[in-house]
């Protein structure tokens, strides 16, 4: 996928520190691409391009008083020598990126069919040259210096609408920026707002200064974007780019802030673990336990340390399990889990953490179901098999019309049906949904909707990721549903359903519990 080129990637942007001299060019592309194979990175050398003949008004052109004038002539390179130079970065293994900022620039980065292309902050809002630039499918890198939230939404609504896969950069064009100018928090801000779209870090801050590209990471940014170049006896480099030295250290601190964030998923440490239970309570007799007798809160207290085998309260709850004495227990004994009979409440211990894991994913997906519903576990083939067949179920409204959401978990199943009356149309809120319709099956991402008619056989699953759907149909009947799969049509509706009857007490109310 294109998406792909643009994950995890460092932009070194060499902009006009190549002097107009080819040869120092080819001595910054050296130098960096060698910390590019030693780091193991995915990197793109990025060029800027000017047609001067047409970007700069004619009138303007012999103006030395204007500083920019002054250095983009100084500084020019013919499209030729860039062309020479994109070769050149190919052959180093490396990305080519190019940033245009006129027309005619954009049409010699499709001839010369760059990687990518780059949208400085200034270019952001000129509408004329991103209207010309998504004429293209080139991957875009676009940088939102000096833009506002709203104007950030027009240009992403913009480009999403003209189907470019892109990038947006939170940057500030200032040079060098100062730490108080920086607003990294807007980073983190921007991954919420823009779930689908790599976040980066365009920077402009002095080169020594690690900070900003540490909280950059931590805050979500996964491009980063510096302006790099040497120093020679010939040419002085500017304070805010970075030579070659300065990158490698640049890079080794962000290795030990990838290696201090971690993943995404929490992983418990064993040393941690180890720790922890030095630490536990232990149950305790309270007093002389004869044998047969019942575990409560009248007979057992807790307490620290946990002696060895002892029961942990950690692992211990008097409303799923049922802990029967085998012989007498003497008051302020440990109690081991070899001295009591244990009976378990198997459907309201799986229940209840299934109800745990529904509320971290709606947590998750920023869905919040308010509180007037009525809460179903569909369970086609038990409890104990539900994280593979089965959905959660939240009925909102019966009327002349009906409304649910339902929920399923990370690569769960739902059997093979079809409704005698109920018409029903899905709309995806999170996760993916693959919905297979008369054995044709579509893959449905958020925001997609698909109709099941009255007697048309469907079934649905997920990835690893769960999904979360709404469903708006006709009225609901109970026992509107015909499995392909007998057994389940034979079962009593009181066997295949778990019934919610308070979602804040987890208060269960359903036959299989008693």
């Amino acid at each position: 996928m294109k998406t792909d080129i643009l994950k995890d990637l460092f932009v070194l942007d060499m902009a006009n520190n190549h002097f107009g001299d080819v040869n120092h060019a080819k001595k910054i592309i050296e130098n960096f691409s060698t910390i590019v194979k030693k780091k193991k990175i995915k990197a793109t050398i990025k060029f800027q391009f000017r047609d001067l003949k047409t970007f700069v008004h004619k009138s303007e052109i012999n103006n030395k008083k204007n500083k920019f004038v002054s250095r983009f002539l100084s500084t020019e390179l013919s499209f030729e020598k860039f062309n020479l130079l994109k070769k050149f970065i190919k052959k180093r293994g490396l990305l080519t990126s190019c940033t245009p900022f006129d027309e005619n620039s954009i049409k010699k980065i499709e001839d010369m069919k760059f990687d990518i292309l780059k949208i400085a902050s200034v270019s952001s809002n000129d509408w004329s040259l991103l209207e010309r630039s998504v004429e293209n499918n080139i991957p875009k890198i676009v940088s939102t210096g000096g833009r506002t939230i709203d104007e950030i939404d027009k240009i992403v609504s913009f480009l999403s609408h003209k189907k470019q896969v892109f990038a947006l950069m939170h940057c500030i064009s200032i040079y060098p920026s100062p730490d108080e100018t920086l607003q990294l928090n807007v980073i983190s801000d921007l991954v919420k707002r823009y779930p689908n779209i790599i976040i980066g870090w365009s920077t402009h801050e002095k080169p020594d200064n690690l900070f900003p590209s540490t909280l950059a990471y931590a805050n979500g940014a996964r491009i980063f974007e510096k302006h790099i170049g040497i120093k020679s006896k010939k040419y002085k480099l500017n304070n805010y780019s970075t030579d070659p030295s300065q990158f490698l250290t640049y890079l080794e601190n962000l290795d030990k802030v990838k290696q201090t964030l971690g993943g995404q998923s929490k992983i418990i440490i064993k040393d941690e673990l180890s720790t922890l239970s030095l630490l536990e309570r232990g149950v305790y007799a309270k007093k002389n336990i004869s044998k047969n007798e019942v575990l409560n809160n009248e007979n057992v207290y807790f307490a620290f340390p946990k002696k060895k085998n002892q029961i942990s309260t950690a692992n211990f709850s008097f409303k799923s399990t049922e802990y029967k004495v085998k012989n007498k227990i003497f008051m302020n004994k440990p109690i081991s889990i070899s001295q009591v009979k244990t009976k378990q409440n198997t459907n309201l211990r799986l229940a209840t953490s299934y109800i745990h894991k529904v509320k971290a994913m709606l947590n998750y997906a920023k869905i919040d179901v308010g509180s007037d519903f009525d809460l179903e576990i569909s369970h086609h083939y038990g409890l104990k098999n539900f994280l593979k067949f089965g959905c959660f179920l939240f009925n909102c409204i019966n009327r002349s019309y009906a409304k649910k959401i339902l929920l399923l978990f990370p690569n769960q199943k739902h059997p093979l049906h079809k409704h005698k009356l109920k018409e029903e149309t899905f709309q995806i809120l999170s996760g993916i949904l693959y919905s297979e319709l008369d054995g044709k099956e579509t893959k449905l991402y958020p925001g997609d909707t698909q109709v099941v008619k009255p007697g048309v056989w469907h079934k649905f699953r997920t990835d690893k990721g769960g999904c979360i759907f709404e469903e708006v149909s006709t009225t609901h009947h109970n026992d509107d549903s015909i499995y392909q799969d007998m057994r389940i049509n034979k079962m009593p509706r009181s066997e295949r359903k778990t019934f919610i009857k308070n979602w804040g007490t987890y208060e269960l109310a359903l036959s299989v519990f008693k």
